[in-house]
């Protein structure tokens, strides 16, 4: 038999493999990073993953999980259905045209806050499902992870419609005059006078700044209603589950650079190419 002065050291280099090491260590976080450090693992990626693989139970927070994800469903619930209604960006400012341009502004703002509740949904579907897998058989966490996961299937079923091509109206807005340009150019083409030139580069500039000031309003007003109905709902679930990475993210970033590439054109590249095709 094998007294405890012949068990080999565990915890201070032991034969044990790193991930083994980890699991002995969980839940003191200076002696994980004093380990980490011993393996050389600087990269914030490669700490997280290990930390991650430290991990000895499916649920960080078992206690709060289950209000924090019915918490997390209501949220979606109410974003999915306020999110992208009542606009009041185009109240004054386009005059007859208000009532189309307040759709074109919802528009955007449904493909933002359709497609983020989709990914939340699946992105509970499968992590839920995952830990599921990692619970001991007939244990609390087991049941707790398992009706969460039946309520986001659940979620995927009723968040599955789609959000709405509206990439492909907004690239093709600036894509269409751009190309045009260009094939001028490519071709040879010269305009019969320069109050043409003016004209189509007029035309050009207005397409791009209402494009542009069309997708930063819905783009803005989706980010503000995700903020205030989910993100912190969201957050809490993933914390309450534990070494689980970071929840899904909107798409506001995404829009809000691509308005600012349709100003950038609008001011810059439009009036560029058609000076160009003038001059040739």
């Amino acid at each position: 038999m094998t007294t405890q002065a012949e068990q080999p050291d565990r915890t201070s280099g032991g034969p044990d493999s790193p991930i083994e090491r980890l699991e002995l260590l969980a839940g003191d976080d200076e002696a994980i990073a004093a380990f980490l450090d011993q393996l050389d693992v600087t990269s914030p990626r490669e700490r997280e993953m290990m930390g991650e693989l430290a991990r000895t139970a499916a649920l960080a927070r078992p206690e709060r999980f289950d209000a924090d994800h019915k918490r997390a469903v209501g949220a979606l619930e109410t974003l999915r259905r306020h999110g992208f209604h009542g606009s009041r960006a185009a109240s004054t400012a386009v005059g007859p045209f208000r009532t189309f341009v307040r759709w074109l502004i919802e528009l955007v703002a449904r493909y933002i806050v359709v497609s983020y509740t989709r990914s939340v949904s699946i992105g509970l579907r499968n992590l839920y499902w995952l830990r599921e897998l990692e619970a001991p058989d007939g244990s609390p966490e087991m049941k707790l992870l398992r009706a969460a996961r039946f309520d986001a299937q659940a979620m995927t079923e009723v968040f599955k419609s789609r959000e709405i091509g509206v990439p492909s109206f907004v690239f093709a807005g600036l894509l269409i005059p751009l190309g045009a340009s260009v094939w001028r150019l490519a071709n040879g083409f010269r305009f019969s006078s320069w109050w043409v030139a003016l004209l189509v580069g007029s035309a050009g500039v207005a397409i791009g700044l209402a494009l542009s000031w069309i997708v930063l309003r819905g783009t803005a007003m989706a980010s503000r209603r995700i903020r205030l109905a989910a993100r912190e709902p969201v957050a809490a679930v993933w914390e309450s589950v534990g070494q689980c990475g970071r929840p899904p993210k909107d798409q506001s970033r995404k829009f809000a650079a691509v308005a600012i590439v349709l100003t950038i054109a609008a001011w810059i590249v439009m009036p560029a190419l058609v000076a160009l095709a003038l001059a040739t």
